[in-house]
């Protein structure tokens, strides 16, 4: 009886101790976080009707792989982008992933995690436009996702004047159909790139036609967003480098952006 005794009870400890691992690998096993996210944001994050999450996009397996790194459930809530921020500060979301860059005037009010994604910047054009570079913006009317870093970037734009939609989406069809003059539009450039290959006259010829907007400093840089001192920014910072290190989010980035 006794032997049977010490045998449950080591069983019990070793239990104990498994437990007490997975706690420890898992430092946020147990809690659900709530994720504010503007699906509209063509192969990082949009609606998806296969997907159990019922999103689909680059951020969504990012957060899937840190889900299963840190041990959490998440929640979904879907907002438009410039509402983002003030989730955060209103305690309506633990965190905001939504292909956000860090800024300045952001990080006044939230803290940001390291940078997971850099990718070039888009330009979409209609297709006979003669704009082909960053200088040809010039003095034009170019737009862009509300509450996005483009905004900045056009408004650095000598001459250029700034028109702003809301979403990816809207951004193709203003400058397809050069609403309010609009004559270029600014975007990721997996977005510009998918933008240009998926917009389509009724005869099958292209609306649209894209190119990198290269100049000095014009990159994208795509950061996480949490409320002021979070703890889960070095959690996440840390799945995020080791993300990096192991050559996982490099797979990720090719699969949804190229």
């Amino acid at each position: 009886m006794m032997k049977k005794f010490l045998i449950c009870l080591l069983a019990l400890v070793m239990l104990a101790v498994s437990c007490c691992a997975v706690a420890e690998d898992k430092p946020l096993a147990g809690r659900t976080l709530k994720i504010a996210m503007s699906p509209d944001f063509m192969y990082f994050e949009t609606i998806s009707e296969t997907d159990p999450t019922g999103y689909e996009g680059l951020d969504i397996d990012i957060i899937k792989s840190l889900s299963e790194k840190l041990g959490f459930e998440f929640e979904i809530v879907p907002m438009s982008f410039s509402s983002l921020i003030g989730s955060l500060q209103t305690g309506n979301a633990d965190f905001v992933i939504s292909g956000m860059s860090y800024t300045e005037e952001r990080a006044q009010v939230v803290d940001f995690s390291m940078t997971y994604v850099t990718t070039d910047v888009g330009c979409v054009v209609p297709v006979a436009s003669e704009i082909n570079s960053y200088d040809d913006l010039k003095g034009q009317v170019v737009c862009c996702s509300q509450g996005t870093t483009y905004e900045m970037l056009i408004e650095g734009i000598e001459g250029a004047t700034l028109k702003t939609y809301q979403g990816q989406a809207a951004v193709g069809t203003a400058v397809a159909q050069a609403s309010d003059g609009v004559v270029a539009g600014l975007t990721s450039i997996n977005g510009s790139k998918k933008l240009a290959n998926t917009m389509f006259n009724t005869d099958g010829s292209p609306m649209l036609k894209y190119f990198v907007l290269d100049s000095e400093g014009v990159a994208d840089k795509y950061n996480i967003a949490f409320p002021k001192g979070s703890e889960l920014v070095a959690l996440f910072d840390a799945e995020i480098q080791n993300m990096i290190d192991s050559g996982e989010m490099e797979k990720l980035v090719q699969y949804w952006l190229y």
